[in-house]
């Protein structure tokens, strides 16, 4: 094992970074990245290789530097990876490699530690199946991503007395973001004292032993470093490029917020903030991704704890989540506990089979937890997403825009055209020459706001150049202003599908309801998508289509809100042609442990004040008074829904 021990380890980063940013690119293939952060800060780091330093373009159309949010300096270094190819895609990779390089300072300090190569390729392949850190891996781009490695080259030069290496990974740390500093600033603490407790074998001090001879002062000139640097940038840099004159995510922190405001109450509503139960869950699931081993060694969490108590003390509950960007600085923390933990029972427990067992109990838990929280084929949260024809159409339309020209696009489409100088977020236009709209995904926005915006293009002096299947390309000058019939697939169901829950419902001899599927999007929040054909009644009328989940009196539950299908605005009920199947999805909400499904059609403005209903006709359970049909209940079963139908 000693021979071929590093060999394993550099495979498994290899295996690591080639499978993560294979899935990373996959997934944005499939459009599952996003303006923020993904497009911005592709075109921030675009920018800069051209020369604009920092600079993207903000939802109201400014061109700003991405100093008014984060200071950043890698950001400065990483568009080099242009250099090698340019697009997108490289940044995923660049990223994954990032934080594999993490893995071979864990081989080093476990190896180290606990005079083992077996437990420094076991530790090392802990690092990389932590699952808040691979959640990390996914969450688009981010400079965070980065500081797990140089923080653990740092802690293990460190260790091994290297100041000089350790230096350079400290200012390689404080170079991600802004509130790394912490981080190295407790580390440098941490390294500065520790020769402190090595009087005697003590592991306590008195005031008369501190002795300043040893005190180390290079990690105590890096930790003073980092401490002016974190000041510098809150108290200085920020202030002076944000708009508002200080840090746009501090309203995130109301607990400290409000400490401060009321010094006398701030130890209750901090403890009551932190100890919050998604907050307990959360540090759970961190100390169970290492096999609960940290427990063993709070001095290293407590060195880590700055970005802990971040995300803890946040209001924000992506932050405390563990599936976004917030814990890639806090994961490598527990494993360095973990590896601390496992020292500790090595020298405390005498009995073989004891720490057989351990070794054995701590495998269990952190396999057996990677397998319901892990990204890897064997993680729970596992999923290899398929480009669909309508994903592919997409390149058509990009092939169509000039690299140099201005453009306003949507959300999902934004980090697919970002290699720009000026890129807008519809419905911001101004002097945009295209703009490029996905329909087929307005169903997450207000449709109505979403055709007038459309609507406000044209008359803005935008015409049709390409359109189809939910695709719509406007260039400025451009007279056509007619979608052409094959812009409309997107909402036409083929005949060999059927839905996964039929139910047939006649409203009045005008539209025939089909059937739904329960479908959910990656955060697990429902959605319906419906299935409708016209009847040989059908009149000019635009119909309202209205899914919706009513309570225990028949009307629309008020924590589940749906807004009107985009179908009624793009293709109306009075266009359908026979035979055409057409679907229509609701918006993806959270509707809890249970939920009824209810469906009526009306003509007019809304439901509850509608012109009039079309009588329902069925074997389905229709409401009393007569307007809609009770088609089921939903009912979650972790992270399944089970349909009961009526």
């Amino acid at each position: 094992m000693k021979r071929y021990s590093l060999f394993i380890v550099l495979a498994l980063m290899v295996a690591y970074s080639a499978y993560f940013s294979a899935l990373s690119i996959q997934r944005h293939n499939t459009f599952r990245t996003h303006a923020s952060d993904m497009g911005q800060m592709d075109q921030a780091l675009w920018n800069t290789r051209h020369g604009n330093l920092l600079e993207d373009t903000r939802p109201d159309g400014r061109q700003l530097p991405r100093l008014t949010d984060h200071v950043e300096p890698i950001f400065l270094v990483i568009p080099l990876v242009f250099l090698i190819y340019d697009g997108i895609e490289s940044l995923f990779v660049v990223q994954s490699i990032a934080i594999a390089l993490g893995a071979l300072a864990i081989f080093w300090i476990a190896r180290r530690r606990l005079q083992s190569d077996g437990a420094g390729v076991a530790f090392a392949a802990m690092y990389l199946l932590f699952p808040a850190l691979q959640a990390a891996n996914l969450a688009e781009f981010h400079a965070v991503t980065f500081a797990p490695a140089p923080l653990l080259f740092a802690f293990h030069y460190a260790e091994e007395r290297a100041w000089k290496r350790y230096a350079l990974f400290s200012l390689i740390a404080l170079a991600v973001k802004e509130d790394i500093a912490l981080l190295v600033l407790a580390m440098g603490v941490y390294f500065a004292v520790k020769d402190q407790f090595q009087v005697s074998g003590s592991k306590s001090l008195r005031p008369e032993m501190w002795n300043l001879k040893r005190l180390n002062l290079y990690p105590a000139a890096i930790a003073a470093l980092a401490a002016a640097w974190f000041a510098l940038v809150l108290l200085v840099i920020i202030p002076h490029f944000s708009p508002r004159g200080e840090s746009v995510y501090v309203g995130r922190y109301t607990c400290a917020n409000q400490a401060l405001r009321e010094p006398l109450t701030a130890i209750p509503s901090l403890v009551g903030c932190v100890l919050a139960p998604e907050k307990i869950a959360y540090v759970f699931k961190l100390l169970a991704s290492v096999g609960f081993l940290a427990l063993f060694d709070p001095v290293t969490l407590l060195i880590g704890s700055p970005s802990l108590a971040l995300n803890l003390l946040s209001s924000y509950p992506a932050q405390y989540s563990g599936t976004y960007h917030y814990s890639a600085p806090v994961a490598p923390y527990f494993v360095l506990a973990a590896i601390g933990g496992a020292a500790v029972i090595k020298s405390k427990v005498k009995s073989q089979k004891l720490k057989a067992a351990s070794v054995i109990g701590v495998l269990t838990i952190t396999l057996g937890y990677h397998t319901i929280a892990g990204y890897t084929p064997i993680g729970g949260e596992f999923f290899f997403p398929e480009v669909t024809p309508h994903q592919q159409l997409f390149a058509r339309f990009a092939a169509q825009i000039p690299r140099e020209a201005k453009v306003s696009t949507t959300t999902t489409l934004f980090p697919h055209l970002s290699h720009r100088r000026v890129l807008y977020r519809f419905p911001t236009v101004l002097d945009a020459e295209y703009i490029l709209l996905d329909v087929s995904q307005a169903n997450i926005t207000n449709p109505i706001d979403y055709r007038v915006n459309y609507l406000g293009a044209l008359k803005q002096g935008f015409g049709i150049r390409d359109a189809v299947d939910g695709y719509i390309l406007l260039q400025r000058g451009l007279t056509q202003t007619e979608l052409p019939d094959g812009f409309y697939n997107f909402l036409r169901a083929c005949h060999c599908v059927l839905p996964q829950q039929p139910v047939t419902v006649d409203f009045g001899d005008k539209i025939r309801f089909l059937g739904f599927d329960v479908r959910q999007d990656d955060w697990q929040r429902v959605y319906l998508r419906t299935y409708w054909t016209r009847l040989p009644g059908m009149d000019d009328n635009n119909y309202a289509l209205f899914p919706f989940y009513p309570d225990a009196d028949g009307h629309p539950r008020a924590d589940a809100q749906l807004p009107p299908l985009l179908v009624h605005f793009w293709y109306p009920t009075a266009r359908w042609q026979d035979g055409e199947v057409i679907i229509a999805d609701t918006v993806p909400i959270e509707l809890g442990a249970r939920a009824k499904i209810g469906v009526g059609v009306f003509f007019g403005a809304e439901w509850e004040n509608a012109e009039f209903y079309l009588a329902p006709r069925t074997d389905a359970p229709i409401a009393a008074d007569g307007r809609w049909v009770l088609l089921g209940e939903l009912v979650r079963n972790g992270k399944s829904i089970q349909v009961n139908q009526w």
